[in-house]
């Protein structure tokens, strides 16, 4: 096919537009990540009026329309379709693997370091989050993200929000 690169790999080049980051558009758009069971209606009318941009993790099954992929971080499965080359951790990753591991995790030595059995998932939503250069992140998990929110605020210079119980405080923080 005419266009088309001989090698699977799939780069910003290859990508359709909305998936390519850094967001391209207005520099008054606040980008927010937004993990797929914190997505909301009111997050989708806040996009398509055009005060937020919408990005979510890249692994997580299909993505909405209108909705922006973040950069990925790390990972370690064999299912992926995008290329290891493009899965490099941030610098703030082991400082959010720290802060969100749990008391009695088990914890495992892989070649992306050392990683909590029950939170690398959440690390590297937050990591990812942290390269695309988002200002807010809404979850829904209070337990691994949430309690430690004022830590991991001054670590990645975001915003953390629960979508239903900071729904007002994350308009005030929009509309600042």
């Amino acid at each position: 096919m005419t266009g088309m690169r001989s090698s699977m790999s799939i780069t910003a080049n290859t990508l359709p537009r909305r998936c390519v980051t850094p967001y391209r558009e207005s520099v008054d758009v606040l980008k927010v990540y937004v993990e797929r069971n914190a997505m909301r209606g009111w997050l989708t009318d806040l996009r398509r009026q055009g005060k937020i941009a919408l990005v979510l993790f890249p692994y997580d099954g299909r993505t909405p329309g209108g909705v922006q992929l973040a950069t990925p971080s790390t990972w370690l499965t064999a299912d992926m379709t995008i290329p290891i080359s493009d899965m490099v951790e941030s610098t703030k990753l082991e400082q959010i693997r720290k802060i969100i591991r749990r008391k009695n995790e088990k914890k495992i030595m892989a070649p992306a370091g050392l990683i909590g059995e029950e939170t690398e998932g959440d690390a590297r939503h937050l990591d990812s989050a942290y390269k695309s250069a988002c200002r807010a992140f809404l979850t829904t998990d209070k337990q691994d993200i949430l309690q430690h929110a004022a830590e991991l605020e001054s670590v990645l210079g975001f915003r953390l929000f629960h979508p239903d119980e900071d729904h007002d405080r994350f308009l005030a923080f929009i509309n600042a």
